[in-house]
């Protein structure tokens, strides 16, 4: 196929220029030497510009299923990339064998291209579940999964999965694993997570690893989701009794209606002290709020320093995140992990003596509405 013809049809100017700027540099003048390139030149920045250019000159269905039968991985990646929605769904028998491609990202793009199917295509990977053999039928369940969440997988595909989990649990009790944070979550001064899951209005409790439930936590906190859909406010990562303390990662009450001062205050109310912290792996934010038999001791956030209440020793000396005037030049910046550290704990390494096992559980509206979709790591 001609790369003139396809750059006629271009309907963006500076789509078509970047695209024209590219091939004349590499003297290209056909698309399978587009391909070509992503899969053969060495040069990472013309692989990158070989790959945008792979995806804006709209080369065809045809050329793109083609594409997911190819044999270098990033050719296969960035084919799969082509088909979201509607239009992959029209195409999901042909995406299927690459939810099982060996490359690690291939299979993902894969994996997300079946994720904006939606419901329609279920019937198709319940069927591939029952009938495929080897590396597809598994696949198929991370489909599943990926499309709408445990709530569809069989009563059998379940009692595997539990089973699993609970080897997993025995197998994890002696290890570390470095927990990924962005976002917020609550320390509990409590051992008891029963009273935590009823305090906290909690149902439908189900063992999980540290690394599934960190997996559930993330995954919930960076799906997109629409105002009316409930995806952070469905369910909870709660985890064993972890040195005298309970942590809540997310939401646990209704669709994030209270403030974090006000839970802070009525879970200390309960337990005798709570606290609140925040991190984002992106943008800098940053907070913290200690509770004491209902009342707020520490109020801080990055991003509303204006609203902030009390101070703490483990601050003196250190600077706060969002305070760039000129006498804290010299300062080192405090972070909520830091403070985690010294008040209670600090969930980044999650090892020490951890009692019992964390569960996932639903708050009213993971009740109400299921649980969220997306593939976790067990």
């Amino acid at each position: 196929m001609e790369i003139r013809a396809l750059l006629d049809r271009m309907d963006l100017d500076d789509f078509r220029r970047e695209v024209e700027d590219f091939v004349r540099e590499q003297g290209v003048t056909a698309f399978d030497e587009v391909v070509e390139l992503i899969a053969t030149s060495e040069d990472g920045q013309v692989v990158r510009q070989a790959c945008r250019a792979f995806s804006l000159l709209r080369a065809g269905d045809e050329v793109y299923l083609a594409a997911l039968r190819h044999p270098h991985h990033a050719v296969r990646r960035e084919a799969a990339s082509m088909f979201r929605g509607e239009h992959a769904l029209k195409h999901a028998r042909e995406l299927l064998p690459l939810l099982a491609d060996e490359d690690h990202h291939a299979q993902r793009e894969a994996l997300w291209a079946f994720g904006t199917m939606g419901p329609d295509v279920l019937p198709l990977l319940h069927e591939t579940r029952r009938t495929a053999k080897g590396a597809v039928r598994r696949a198929a369940l991370a489909g599943i999964v990926e499309v709408a969440g445990s709530d569809a997988v069989s009563p059998q595909d379940r009692k595997m999965i539990e089973r699993f989990i609970g080897v997993k649990i025995e197998d994890e009790q002696y290890g570390t694993e470095e927990m990924h944070l962005c976002g917020g979550w609550y320390a509990i001064r409590t051992d008891n997570q029963k009273a935590v899951l009823g305090v906290c209005g909690l149902h439908d409790p189900v063992p999980v690893t540290k690394v599934l439930g960190a997996s559930a936590w993330n995954n919930d906190q960076h799906v997109f989701a629409k105002d009316d859909e409930h995806v952070q406010c469905a369910r909870v990562y709660v985890t064993g009794a972890w040195d005298g303390w309970t942590l809540v990662f997310g939401e646990p009450f209704a669709h994030g209606t209270r403030s974090v001062t006000e839970i802070c205050a009525v879970l200390s109310a309960v337990f005798g002290e709570a606290h609140y912290y925040g991190m984002s792996c992106g943008d800098g934010w940053t907070a913290w709020c200690i509770a004491e038999d209902g009342e707020i001791v520490r109020y801080y956030d990055a991003f509303k320093a204006e609203e902030q209440i009390g101070e703490l020793d483990v601050e003196d000396g250190r600077g706060l995140p969002h305070d760039w005037s000129d006498e804290n030049d010299d300062l080192e910046d405090i972070w909520a992990t830091e403070v985690a550290e010294e008040l209670s704990v600090d969930p980044t390494y999650f090892e020490g003596d951890v009692e019992g096992h964390g569960v996932l559980a639903l708050t009213q509206c993971g009740r109400t509405y299921g649980s969220p979709k997306g593939l976790l790591q067990i």
